[in-house]
């Protein structure tokens, strides 16, 4: 790809200081803007950034943009880029819900929806790192303007990702059972293991129980956000899941009920 010569980071938290520290590697220069100072300066002291400049400044000075803050935080930065000329010809987001995104970037010069499914339950950017999206699927929506989407596509294989292309609605229907709730069933069965009167409970978990609880560690409020604006697909998801779970549990009790009474 046309390498973009100031690569402009807004969110400098672990998806973005991981974007800022491949983009150095390549030999770009990044700068960032988080408006929580300290992830900023941690960006920094990380390397994951070059220098820590104000929004404007940002984008008047970066050819390439990448929005990796929370998804109210990303609909909020797009509804005000509407507002605003954007000198970068390549614009991206990264969250984790593309219908309310898209809605919001309608207007917004030479910007794709993107969402790369990689990450961390650890957060901020002392997690990140450069390597974080080697061989890892990232999703954009196709944009009208095919050079526009030729550069989302370049800058996601820069990053060592596969491109995938998806429509917003099966992007946020799928990620919904692939990705949302699972994250729910983590985080409910976290809570419930840890309210059990065990003490040492790690001890007793299994590789998925605790991968579960690993998963159920992950930044609450950010998959409140999620939750909320895909609301609709993870509760009937969820549901769908809960009447297979029901349906097995009464198939359990059906079977053990039928082997006692066999045994007499």
């Amino acid at each position: 790809m046309n390498a973009p010569v100031t690569l402009g980071i807004i969110g400098t938290g672990l998806i973005g200081a991981s974007i800022g520290s491949r983009g150095r590697d390549l030999g770009w220069r990044v700068v960032g803007f988080d408006a929580q100072a300290a992830a900023a300066d941690a960006a920094l002291q990380r390397g994951a950034i070059d220098e820590i400049v104000t929004r404007d400044a940002l984008y008047e000075q970066a050819d390439t943009v990448v929005i990796a803050v929370p998804p109210r935080a990303t609909v909020a930065e797009l509804e005000a880029l509407r507002a605003r000329s954007v000198r970068a010809t390549l614009v991206l987001d990264v969250a984790s819900i593309k219908i309310p995104v898209c809605d919001a970037a309608r207007g917004v010069a030479n910007f794709v929806a993107t969402h790369p499914l990689a990450g961390s339950d650890r957060s901020g950017p002392s997690a990140a790192r450069a390597t974080m999206f080697f061989g890892k699927p990232w999703v954009y929506v196709p944009a009208a303007d095919k050079a526009l989407e030729m550069r989302a596509r370049d800058f996601i294989a820069a990053m060592g990702a596969r491109a995938i292309p998806s429509d917003p609605a099966a992007h946020d229907d799928i990620l919904a059972l692939t990705s949302h709730v699972p994250q729910l069933l983590a985080t409910l069965f976290s809570k419930t293991l840890r309210q059990q009167n065990i003490g040492d409970v790690e001890s007793f978990c299994g590789p998925v129980a605790a991968e579960l609880l690993r998963l159920g560690n992950s930044n609450a409020e950010l998959w409140r956000e999620i939750f909320a604006y895909n609301a609709e697909n993870v509760a009937r998801h969820a549901r769908e899941m809960a009447a297979k779970l029901n349906a097995a549990a009464q198939a359990l009790v059906s079977k053990a009920e039928r082997e006692e009474h066999d045994s007499h």
